[in-house]
């Protein structure tokens, strides 16, 4: 049976803060979570969004962090700076590593001030634990 999970106010708002703050740039971040509760987001990258060792490290430290606080990652987001379908190259080797759910935020909507939230639910993983 799939997850369900409720967003606080922070979590909710940072993906969209990360992304205005780089709208010109793919941005990727992580959904941390206690239960059924999303309580933090860790920004993950928003120049150079490939599967370097940088994005290992990133996703290395966040886990440490997560499992430090009592939180696991149930998910990532990405907004891509132009209008793409899904999570993309990138986000699907992410979401496949840390397994969860992906949402994609509509970048060039939110530059352009329409505030919107357009989060689509892309893919959803269960990995055995």
């Amino acid at each position: 049976m799939p997850e369900t999970y409720t967003l606080t106010p922070a979590a909710y708002a940072v993906p969209i803060l990360h992304s205005a703050l780089h709208p010109s740039s793919t941005t990727i971040g992580l959904f941390l979570a206690s239960s059924s509760d999303i309580t933090e987001v860790v920004p993950l990258q928003h120049i150079n969004t490939s599967l370097s060792p940088y994005t290992e490290l990133g996703l290395e430290l966040a886990t440490a962090y997560a499992e430090r606080k009592g939180l696991k990652v149930v998910g990532i987001y990405v907004a891509h700076e132009s209008e793409t379908k899904g999570l993309g190259r990138i986000g699907e080797r992410i979401l496949a590593k840390v397994g969860g759910f992906g949402v994609v935020l509509n970048n060039e909507r939110l530059g352009a001030g329409e505030g919107a939230f357009d989060v689509r639910l892309v893919s959803s993983l269960y990995q055995d634990e």
